[in-house]
């Protein structure tokens, strides 16, 4: 099923799960970003085999960026997904307003080139080679550390250190993303720091607090520049560390402290 289309000044596209966004070898006019759901990237002869799933804050389709460049995969929705759509032609527009998307843009659209090329099939007559050393781990498959023992509260709030405000995170959600508002794409974060950011050392889209049965991760997005920490310890991008009441985080220079609600 092809994804419906949608009027061209449409900022955002609703996506059904099961819709191809894109096919292999379709010329490429739009880049996209996922704000919600997944999209699986895979190669139409390779017997559908994914080459990469992508999730919230991940962009596809940089083929948009070279007129008359064909896609080198196809893209499908393997759940409901909500995308921001950036037409080649508004594309400089956005990365003149905001040089963060193009920084994050570049660093995914390297990495996954890497994977395109090794996920090529090799050709049937290509002669038989000796089995490769397994690859290295992908960040998020990096290991964190050892969840705690015990499970966290049902609902958890975040508490600033300077002026002692509590921001209570929605216990109908699981997953909730830190930064500020992006008046370009119109997104805005579940927890908003941007009001407690004098310094302007918060991305827009900084991290990610997840809910996985009764424990609580956090993982920093990509591209940031001032880091993410937990009791003083920096955390690699994309790896997920576990959280609980009386931890104490820091993103860019804003300091609150984890407490049940």
């Amino acid at each position: 099923m092809r994804m419906p289309m949608s009027n061209a000044r449409d900022i955002f596209v609703e996506v059904p799960a099961g819709a191809a966004i894109f096919k292999e070898g379709e010329p490429g006019s739009e880049l996209y970003i996922v704000e919600s759901g997944q999209v699986d990237l895979l190669h139409e002869n390779a017997a559908g085999e994914v080459i990469a799933s992508l999730g919230p804050g991940e962009c596809f389709g940089e083929s948009a960026l070279v007129e008359g460049q064909p896609h080198p995969c196809s893209a499908l929705a393997s759940t409901r997904a909500r995308l921001l759509r950036i037409e080649r032609a508004a594309f400089s527009d956005v990365v003149r307003q905001n040089p963060e998307i193009a920084v994050r843009i570049l660093r995914q659209v390297a990495a996954r080139q890497r994977r395109l090329v090794s996920a090529k099939p090799a050709a049937a007559e290509a002669p038989v080679k000796p089995k490769a050393a397994p690859p290295p781990p992908k960040i998020e498959e990096v290991a964190a550390p050892a969840p705690p023992a015990q499970a966290a509260p049902a609902a958890l709030a975040l508490r600033l250190s300077t002026g002692g405000d509590v921001l209570p995170l929605d216990p109908a959600r699981s997953e909730w993303l830190i930064g500020r508002p992006d008046p370009t794409s119109g997104i805005e974060p579940d927890v908003n720091l941007g009001p407690f950011d004098g310094n302007r050392t918060l991305s827009r889209r900084h991290a990610r607090i997840l809910r996985e049965g009764g424990l609580y991760f956090l993982r920093e997005e990509p591209g940031v520049a001032n880091g993410t920490h937990v009791n003083g310890e920096r955390l690699q991008g994309g790896v997920k560390a576990p959280i609980r009441p009386g931890d104490k985080l820091r993103f860019g220079l804003i300091e609150v402290e984890v407490i049940g609600a």
